[in-house]
């Protein structure tokens, strides 16, 4: 054999090598929870892709919408009022919290 037809079957050798590692490194970055945390974080962000408070947000936002959002803080807001002023003496006085909140009291 040559060295001309060495050099050339050496050149091949070393293309068809790295064409091997180019694609290990592709299956390579597939693999893993990160490289599939890349790859759900490259999808464009759709109102079904979304979950819990993001859409909530999300939908909070539209005009449609609005009276619900503002139905709900409010009674929320008053609910949260409301049981910050529950006291002593109103648990003490209060049945339901007897039998079922109070210590010793149950069924």
């Amino acid at each position: 054999m040559s060295d001309l037809a060495a050099a050339e079957k050496i050149k091949q050798i070393d293309a068809s090598f790295k064409a091997q590692m180019d694609h290990s490194k592709k299956v390579w970055a597939t693999r893993g929870r990160e490289a599939q945390m890349a790859v759900h974080n490259a999808r464009p962000k759709t109102w079904r892709n979304l979950k819990g408070i993001q859409l909530m947000v999300h939908e909070c936002g539209h005009v449609g919408n609005r009276p619900f959002v503002w139905g709900l803080a409010t009674v929320s807001i008053g609910c949260f009022l409301w049981q910050s002023t529950f006291d002593d003496k109103m648990k003490a006085d209060s049945d339901y919290w007897q039998a079922f909140h109070a210590k010793g009291g149950g069924h």
